[in-house]
């Protein structure tokens, strides 16, 4: 399920921003993008979105920007940048190029500037998990306000669903009303010139009644709705809200296929417009 939750936090020494977003997926997938100094905390922070967040495309950007000019400073590591130097001067040479610009180059390198230790000290730290803490309440909070609205949309379409479906069983006993007369029309055509069999006429009204009675699969289909209604109320409902909607699918192409009226045809194809939007639903549901 999507989900986004973003808190800035201001100290007398530093500025913590933190945003987590999500995208839906069958699977979690935590991306995390932290400061240096708390590169160590990955495994904690990803034990700690795991008892949050049970499946998604998450990503969690941390970043601490230092305010105070005591903590701003850097120090030089002398021993690396002499190592540098000297590799990047031997190199020059070999190449005969000639340039008085490599110190720059030297100092932009990988932990030739060290951050002081206390821009990563454990109090720091203390801030950034409470602040993280709170970006989490805010990410809940969101997915709690998606799950609300997916909530109201789902009953809306199988809702829908069913009224479509109580509009099928009352066409469907025109249609056989009309296939009734259409058939007496025919068989009277055929005997015109003697006696309408009316024994020939029940036993075909038989063959047909049987062949396009959908009683059974409205019967059916009504279930599947009701199922449908009372799993949505569960915890964590996903799973089978899926397989009950495949069930439903099959229902109505069961009907589609043994009706052929044009106004009943209407309604199936509004009933498999409102199942494919459950369906898709269904993917952001636990």
């Amino acid at each position: 399920m999507t989900g986004y939750g973003n808190v800035t936090h201001e100290t007398p020494d530093f500025i913590v921003r933190i945003e987590i977003k999500s995208l839906n997926s069958k699977h979690l997938d935590l991306t995390l993008r932290l400061p240096k100094q708390f590169n160590n905390k990955e495994i904690e922070l990803r034990s700690q979105l795991n008892q949050s967040v049970q499946r998604g495309k998450v990503n969690l950007v941390i970043d601490v920007e230092y305010t105070n000019p005591a903590l701003l400073k850097k120090t030089l590591n002398k021993a690396l940048f002499l190592s540098y130097y000297r590799e990047v001067e031997e190199t020059l040479k070999e190449l005969n190029v000639t340039t008085k610009d490599i110190i720059p180059v030297i100092l932009a390198m990988d932990d030739v500037l060290l951050v002081p230790e206390a821009a990563a000290g454990e109090n720091d730290w203390k801030i950034v998990e409470e602040t993280l803490n709170k970006a989490i309440e805010k990410f809940d909070g969101f997915r709690l306000k998606e799950g609300d609205m997916t909530y109201k949309e789902m009953v809306t379409y199988i809702k829908s669903i069913e009224t479509y479906l109580e509009d099928v069983d009352k066409k469907k006993l025109d249609k056989i009303t009309r296939i009734k007369e259409q058939l007496r029309e025919k068989l009277e055509a055929m005997f015109k010139d003697g006696k309408l069999d009316e024994n020939r006429y029940e036993h075909e009204m038989i063959f047909y009644a049987e062949k396009l009675d959908i009683t059974e699969e409205i019967v059916r289909l009504r279930s599947h709705i009701a199922l449908f209604l009372k799993t949505i109320e569960e915890d964590m409902p996903g799973k089978k809200l899926g397989f009950i909607a495949q069930e439903i699918g099959r229902e109505i192409n069961t009907i589609g296929s043994k009706v052929n009226d044009a106004q009943i045809q209407k309604d199936i194809v509004m009933m498999k417009e409102e199942l494919e939007k459950i369906k898709e639903q269904v993917q952001n549901i636990l």
